[in-house]
């Protein structure tokens, strides 16, 4: 995990007025509209199944280390490689499965999120199973995080600071406010969320053929 203050001295470096706290903030707050926006962080982790459990907290699941947010999910996996498990939502499961609550199997076809960190799966699994899934998640730093993950860090640094700079200088009524430069630093800021988009769907891979991903898998 590398700390998001080392973006702080390219910052300073422009706008010299401002405090350091200050600076660290609006990082912060860049890196979480980067990673919100573009789905740029991804984070697996592997869900154990309990028997005729069907829903589960997915925050539960990160690691100590991680201060994240759930943005989405990715993709769900079974662990024994069969179908992927669709997102799907619960209109479409009460007109089309009249028993969907009720029904039970061992593996998943659908899952659906019943908030923002607890995802639901269908049918309900019947059997406690060790590993059985690994859920791929877009994540954002929490608004408490200091930390965020090395590739995102090194692959979006000039554009975390970009990000940051516009929204210092769009402060109203401060020493550093230039709101022509808030607009340029803004822009630039924006203009990159495409290419991270396309990035993180590779996996940050380069030499690899664009590939089309249906339901969000």
């Amino acid at each position: 995990m590398a700390a998001l203050s080392d973006l702080a001295a390219d910052i300073i470096a422009d706008i010299p007025e401002i405090p350091i706290f200050i600076a660290n903030r609006q990082i912060l707050r860049a890196a979480r509209e980067l990673c919100e926006e573009s789905r740029c962080w991804r984070y697996d982790v592997t869900l154990n199944t309990v028997a005729d459990q069907a829903t589960y907290n997915l925050a539960s699941l990160f690691t100590p280390e991680v201060n994240v947010q759930l943005v989405d999910v990715i993709s769900m996996k079974p662990s024994d490689g069969s179908t992927p498990v669709k997102p799907i939502t619960k209109g479409w499961l009460d007109i089309n499965w009249a028993d969907w609550r009720d029904d039970t199997a061992l593996t998943a076809t659908y899952y659906t999120l019943e908030s923002n960190n607890t995802i639901r799966l269908v049918p309900t699994p019947s059997q406690t199973v060790s590993g059985a899934y690994t859920i791929r998640i877009a994540v954002k730093p929490r608004l408490s995080a200091t930390t965020i993950d090395d590739v995102v860090y090194n692959k979006f640094y000039e554009l975390l600071v970009s990000g940051a700079k516009a929204n210092l200088f769009m402060v109203p009524r401060k020493p550093w406010t230039d709101l022509q430069m808030a607009q340029y630093h803004r822009a630039t800021f924006l203009g990159g969320f495409p290419a991270a988009v396309a990035e993180a769907q590779d996996d940050f891979q380069t030499g690899v053929a664009r590939k089309v991903k249906y339901g969000g898998l």
